[in-house]
């Protein structure tokens, strides 16, 4: 069963290149979160390689700042 979102956090990921594979369970590959700020931030505790334009250097460590992420996060703890 695929994972929703609402349709205002979907209108707000402008720049995903991977058209929502997050939302399928047979082709999610994404990185994990440590943990989540509230707002639209999370902190990665693994970070695939891929070259998605949410991912952000944060010191040593990186943030993702894809709506879709942190609601996938908030909502299903994934």
């Amino acid at each position: 069963m695929p994972y929703q979102i609402s349709d205002k956090t979907k209108k707000q990921t402008t720049k995903c290149p991977y058209s929502f594979q997050c939302l399928d369970d047979e082709k999610r590959d994404i990185c994990t979160v440590e943990w989540c700020m509230q707002g639209n931030g999370c902190f990665l505790k693994t970070v695939k390689s891929n070259g998605c334009p949410y991912k952000i250097k944060f010191g040593g460590s990186y943030m993702c700042n894809c709506p879709t992420r942190h609601e996938l996060f908030k909502r299903y703890k994934i």
